[in-house]
């Protein structure tokens, strides 16, 4: 549907629902019995185009209505988005494009948002109400106070000092949802689950330590009350949710005829999957495609090891490449084909899941990485490249050698990543690194970036691979060797074709 350009686009609002489009799906529900049962922390892009949507789904069924969510806004950026979503009644669109198409549908789940630097004690007084059963958050990795390298608590952090110092006055989530339970048992109300929505690995674990180690700083009681009280289930989010932009806005204004202030935008996949340890009650999500289980571990231990190894997997290469975007590289029969084998590589060490078939899994990896309309930056990929070597590709190297099995693609990914280092990609364009581990590899980097030795024997990174498997290491330095003599695409199609004969 084209909007012709004389005609105003409909500002988004509950009173002009009624004049959109009819090929746009809006809220059928009578938004005004959706309950705040669920209060969420962050309501930024990603919140709006996964659990928001969710929520919307079951509420569009006729039944959850418990199960609106109201949202928190904590830092100063946030009051933006607030303004924005009072605006339009705390309605929003949602913008799903693929390579070759694209929809637009407007979401109702989100009942009421408030900025908690200018709405303090109302934020308090919805966190400790006995209806909000759950507490929700996307707060980013930083946001849990949890340093990486040791999973100690900052608990000399500037805002974490303020929080236990003024409780009544909180600035971090740890401070309102410690004074939200305070006074829940003060004043005997029901305990509540805390979920984490973040997209790291054992959120509800990281959660816990986070909120737990706060408590234990401000008083012991309420120490022990939220940690016999309060669930923190884990859970795996996917889907990706670039930033939205003002393209974005006006190809909906243009296209589908509506001003909406702020919209999200992602791609059509979505997965999520969730302990199922809810204190208080929790949504039927498992009616709109989510996967309740017992042990989300194996769920990531998939994820992590297929789709996040594979954008390193070929990240690298498709940076030395030239390459800007993920969909661009994925375009280049080579790098396809690396992905394809990376992956075929990697699935011997994982295990068959509920709901989970590999040969879909995978198919659907390269379909994600292929959508043309997502534009996934490949610098954003590449960076924190140590702690991504740690956690996604270093874990499957190690599975596969102690079972006997000599990855054939796995060395030249560690190849690809340590060339990159050098910081020019083959037509002598300067690489952007960004990793705020990188002083791990000061020696190999000082070295020239040449001896590999120097960089799989960082213990933090690579364990003890480097002192158990001295062919690992030799591998390694070929492949790097080649990339430094022959490049990357002679490199490649070395690899390529040794992995396919072995």
């Amino acid at each position: 549907m084209h909007i012709p350009a004389e005609q105003t686009p409909i500002p988004l609002g509950a009173s002009t629902l009624s004049q959109l489009a009819d090929t746009i799906v809006r809220p059928r529900y009578d938004r005004s019995r959706a309950l705040p049962g669920l209060v969420h922390i962050g309501v930024g892009g990603f919140n709006r185009s996964h659990l928001a949507i969710y929520l919307d789904d079951l509420l569009a069924r006729g039944e959850s209505h418990r199960w609106g969510e109201l949202g928190i806004g904590l830092l100063p950026g946030d009051k933006q988005i607030h303004a924005a979503l009072e605006e339009q009644d705390f309605l929003y669109g949602h913008l799903q494009v693929d390579t070759d198409q694209e929809s637009y549908r407007v979401i109702g789940s989100l009942v009421g948002h408030l900025f908690a630097p200018e709405s303090g004690e109302a934020v308090l007084e919805k966190l400790s109400a006995a209806d909000c059963a759950i507490v929700s958050l996307t707060v980013t990795e930083g946001g849990y106070f949890i340093e990486n390298a040791s999973g100690r608590f900052l608990a000399d952090h500037e805002d974490v000092r303020h929080d236990l110092a003024d409780p009544e006055r909180p600035k971090t989530w740890l401070g309102y949802v410690a004074e939200a339970s305070n006074r829940r048992m003060r004043l005997g109300r029901p305990p509540f689950t805390l979920l984490s929505c973040d997209n790291l690995q054992a959120n509800g674990e990281t959660a816990r330590t986070a909120l737990l180690s706060f408590a234990g700083s401000r008083n012991s009681t309420l120490h022990k009350w939220m940690e016999t009280n309060i669930s923190f289930p884990n859970s795996m989010v996917d889907r990706i949710t670039p930033r939205t932009t003002d393209d974005n806005r006006a190809a909906i204004a243009n296209k589908f005829g509506v001003l909406d202030l702020c919209p999200v935008v992602s791609e059509p996949f979505r997965q999520w999957v969730l302990e199922d340890a809810f204190v208080a009650g929790r949504p039927a999500w498992e009616l709109v495609g989510a996967q309740m289980t017992s042990d989300v571990a194996p769920y990531e231990k998939t994820k992590m090891r297929l789709l996040n190894g594979g954008h390193s997997a070929i990240g690298y290469a498709a940076d030395l490449l030239g390459y800007s975007t993920i969909a661009d590289a994925v375009s280049d029969p080579m790098l396809h084909e690396l992905l394809e084998e990376f992956m075929a590589e990697v699935r011997p060490t994982l295990p068959q899941l509920p709901g989970i078939d590999l040969d879909s899994y995978t198919a659907t990896i390269v379909k994600r990485f292929s959508n043309s309309a997502i534009r996934d930056q490949v610098a954003r990929i590449c960076s924190d490249g140590c702690t991504k070597m740690a956690k996604f590709i270093v874990p499957s190297l190690v599975d596969l050698l102690e079972g006997r099995e000599f990855p054939r693609v796995l060395p030249f990914v560690i190849a690809s990543w340590l060339h990159y280092l050098r910081g020019f990609d083959e037509s002598g364009r300067k690489l952007s690194i960004a990793d705020p581990s990188l002083a791990y590899l000061q020696a190999f980097l000082d070295a020239g970036g040449g001896d590999v030795r120097l960089a799989l024997s960082v213990r933090p990174l690579f364990g003890e691979i480097a002192f158990t498997h001295p062919q690992l290491v030799s591998a390694v330095q070929t492949a790097l060797d080649q990339l430094r003599k022959n490049r990357a695409r002679a490199t490649l199609e070395q690899i390529l074709k040794r992995a396919k004969t072995t």
